[in-house]
């Protein structure tokens, strides 16, 4: 082969091989720019759940926009190549892409999507005819009751019934008092009253002992059917010691639902409890912090006798090794979500019904988590919510 045609054949080879080498570099940086706009769609969806979910009252569809764009800009997207629509289901309601509007969140809707879009040249596969590549990244927040309660966070061993949580309204004072009576007092000081001896809308609650009929897959969590008062001082000032699951809301006529925690409890609050939970609230109160807690809504209770007809199968589910395999002589309270309570003072002495109580205000509280699926109910604006990436 003649010197002329080597150099030809040198030369043809170094420019397909500086082509591949090429156009690994431009798929390097088309995959680089995907995964850091979907970092920022991702983001910027979750911030206006977010917006949306805590601050409903006063959120405008700008407010919202406005909280996109930031978290966009904030993850390397430019918000002028973005949009964003607020949806009610799968349905997109309205579009909020650059929105000066005042107007506020259409009734309902309970999803955010976000697309981000950028336009990069290509460097190498110009010579295929492709000077830039456009790349988009969705994503798509939903809203709804937070499902599970992590451990340790600052929860109050106390169950509210839904009744209470569904008639209330932020800035709404909750006094529970040491007895079977809940009340709620709105800020022009009008009273609506809860509760008796034999249908008690506030319980006292055992986190050391809760049913679930998935323990196979969450662990199990009835421990002790008799717990101390060590144990209710360590659950206000350290937390709740396990996860505790939200259930699917069920009110008569309807049968039960068997989901969710069933967890043991007595009506009214415990007294001794009491003193501790104004410890943990001076506590908080010296590290700057709100004394916000979560309470937990609860929609039914059962005896003894009505857990055995939910789950009649429950001493033959749960291993011998466990303990005391049936249900202990207790009320069951069965969780279907988490209100955030601001406590302004806790009253630990006098009678039960005028004397002892836990007085606090509803706050609005969302964060990131678990969504429970169909489990929301008509004036459920006061539950924990929960903001979850779905797309």
């Amino acid at each position: 082969m003649k010197r002329g045609q080597v150099l030809v054949l040198v030369v043809l080879g170094l420019v397909v091989l500086l082509s591949f080498v090429g156009l690994a570099l431009d798929s390097s940086r088309v995959y680089q720019t995907r995964r850091l706009l979907q970092n920022a769609a991702d983001s910027a969806a979750i911030a206006g759940a977010l917006e949306l979910a805590t601050n409903h009252s006063n959120a405008t569809q700008a407010s919202i926009w406005n909280r996109i764009a930031q978290y966009l800009q904030a993850n390397g997207a430019e918000p002028a190549n973005a949009r964003a629509w607020l949806l009610r289901g799968d349905v997109r309601v309205v579009e909020i892409s650059q929105s000066a509007s005042s107007a506020p969140p259409p009734y309902g809707v309970n999803k955010v999507e976000v697309l981000a879009v950028r336009t990069i040249p290509i460097l190498f596969a110009g010579f295929l005819g492709q000077s830039q590549s456009t790349i988009n990244a969705r994503a798509c927040a939903l809203v709804g009751n937070l499902r599970t309660l992590s451990p340790r966070n600052n929860v109050v061993p106390v169950a509210v019934h839904y009744e209470v949580v569904r008639d209330a309204r932020e800035g709404d004072t909750l006094i529970l008092w040491d007895g079977y009576q809940v009340t709620v007092r709105s800020p022009n000081n009008s009273e609506f009253n809860y509760g008796d001896t034999g249908n008690p809308y506030s319980g006292w609650l055992n986190l050391a002992w809760i049913h679930n009929e998935e323990e196979d897959q969450i662990g199990y969590r009835e421990i002790d059917s008799s717990h101390s008062q060590a144990n209710v001082n360590d659950w206000i000032l350290n937390g709740n010691p396990y996860p505790i699951f939200a259930g699917r809301l069920s009110v008569p006529p309807e049968p039960p639902a068997t989901d969710g925690d069933f967890i043991m409890g007595d009506p009214g609050i415990r007294t001794s409890g009491l003193h501790t939970l104004e410890t943990k609230r001076q506590q908080l109160i010296a590290q700057g912090k709100r004394p916000i807690f979560f309470f937990i809504v609860f929609d039914r209770f059962f005896n003894r006798e009505g857990m055995r007809k939910l789950f009649p199968n429950h001493s033959g589910d749960i291993p011998a090794s466990h303990g005391d395999c049936d249900f202990p002589n207790s009320l069951y309270f069965h969780a279907v979500g988490f209100v955030a309570i601001e406590v302004t003072e806790v009253r630990t002495r006098g009678s039960a019904s005028g004397g002892k109580y836990i007085k606090g205000v509803f706050v609005k509280f969302a964060q990131p988590g678990e969504v429970g699926f169909e489990n929301g109910f008509e004036g459920d604006g006061e539950m924990v919510k929960a903001v979850a990436l779905v797309e």
